[in-house]
């Protein structure tokens, strides 16, 4: 399993407009930010399994990058703008489940679509905010075919399978909002205590003990989480650096990475201070000196297990 982390900054990205801030002019490429998303693909099966996490203002961007060429489902977190407004370009994905972009140039829609997966919420607000896209009118390739599915029936015992990927869903809150976060791994591993997962949890200020005991139960050995870290002061919505390593250190994973960073401070800035407060989360001390990490992630960094 691969995952691209395609999107790793705030609602507002980075640089943010008419910012002159140390961070915004910095020439580190990893502080160049678009709006949070990962893309994974998994290569167990016959072919690839390949899914998106988030659809937001850059997607175009983002898949003309890191070469997204095929996508078999899209998972939303929620429906704010920085997660979703990039929706209208799935068109070129969307005319045929789970075949390629190229493949789909100048054919008729075929199917129910590209699956479009969310909790109940998201979904109401997505058939609201582009109502277009689920009114019938012509026929034509002038909007996206996409099959809303609820999240909310699959759990630990019941997971969401999508190809060679099973993905089970993690409420969370975002300030008053229900979130959903994804625990991804491959269908292949049967053996739920041996099993490596990627825990995405992004946009939250409050993950529930019952929610940090699903990512325990079911995740098997945590390869990465990656986790919601807006900047050091706390914030309504978001996770501090200290609350994200927190819950981290809660999961213990073998790899820790914050993500939806703002402006406030650099890369290498954020880097140092996770070093100075290290110590206070011996889990994560711990899988530092097994050789794991514990980092802010960038825009293009490419985790494999």
């Amino acid at each position: 399993m691969k995952i691209i982390v395609t999107g790793s900054g705030t609602s507002f990205g980075m640089p943010v407009i008419g910012c002159t801030c140390p961070a915004c002019t910095s020439d580190d490429s990893r502080d160049t930010r678009f709006r949070p998303s990962i893309f994974v693909t998994d290569n167990a099966g016959e072919k690839s399994t390949d899914i998106l996490v988030d659809v937001g203002p850059e997607f175009r961007l983002q898949a003309l990058r890191y070469c997204i060429k095929r996508l078999d489902a899209v998972l939303m977190t929620h429906s704010h703008a920085d997660h979703c407004h990039g929706l209208d370009d799935l068109r070129i994905f969307s005319h045929t489940a789970s075949a390629s972009a190229e493949s789909r140039i100048g054919k008729e829609t075929q199917g129910e679509g590209l699956g479009i997966f969310a909790n109940e919420t998201t979904l109401k607000d997505l058939r609201n905010r582009f109502s277009y896209i689920f009114t019938k009118t012509q026929i034509g390739g002038g909007k996206p075919k996409i099959a809303l599915k609820s999240v909310e029936q699959y759990s630990g015992e019941n997971p969401l399978k999508i190809g060679s990927i099973c993905v089970i869903p993690i409420p969370m809150l975002h300030g008053m909002l229900q979130t959903s976060g994804f625990l991804l791994y491959s269908a292949t591993a049967e053996n739920a205590q041996a099993r490596k997962s990627i825990a995405y949890l992004t946009d939250c200020n409050k993950i529930s003990d019952e929610s940090i005991e699903i990512i325990k139960k079911y995740g098997g050995i945590v390869e990465h989480a990656i986790i919601d870290g807006l900047r050091v002061k706390s914030h309504v919505t978001h996770c501090s650096f200290a609350e994200s390593l927190g819950y981290a250190e809660r999961i213990s994973p073998r790899n820790t990475w914050i993500t939806h960073i703002c402006h406030d401070m650099k890369h290498t800035e954020i880097q140092s201070y996770i070093d100075e407060h290290l110590s206070d989360f011996p889990n994560l001390q711990n899988s530092v000196k097994q050789g794991g990490s514990v980092s802010p992630a960038y825009d293009g960094l490419t985790l494999e297990f």
